[in-house]
């Protein structure tokens, strides 16, 4: 026996699939966080906003994190991820990422 499905159920079904598996928290580009109060951790030896993404959800109480890659070697340089334990203020950066976790 063959089911048929909709076109619009298969978007559906796929839009489900695909936010299940996109995690908790994806990378914004361009903006910076600036925390309201104290910031729960520096890190100066990641490379990338997915790394520093990864180490505020390993971290307890992190709820969102900035990340600025230094100039001179953005690609394999580390750079500057700051782990907040709120929103903070969110500014638009040119070269800088940030997130928020989910849940």
């Amino acid at each position: 026996m063959e089911v048929q499905v909709s076109p619009s159920c298969r978007t559906i079904c796929w839009a489900v699939c695909l936010a299940t598996l996109s995690g908790p928290s994806v990378a914004e580009d361009r903006c910076k966080l600036y925390p309201t109060g104290s910031v729960i951790e520096y890190s100066y030896e990641l490379v990338g906003p997915d790394a520093c993404l990864a180490f505020c959800e390993q971290t307890e109480g992190c709820v969102a994190w900035s990340y600025t890659p230094h100039t001179f070697n953005p690609k394999t340089a580390p750079g500057e991820c700051r782990l907040l334990p709120d929103d903070g203020t969110r500014e638009d950066h040119a070269r800088d990422f940030c997130g928020r976790l989910d849940g």
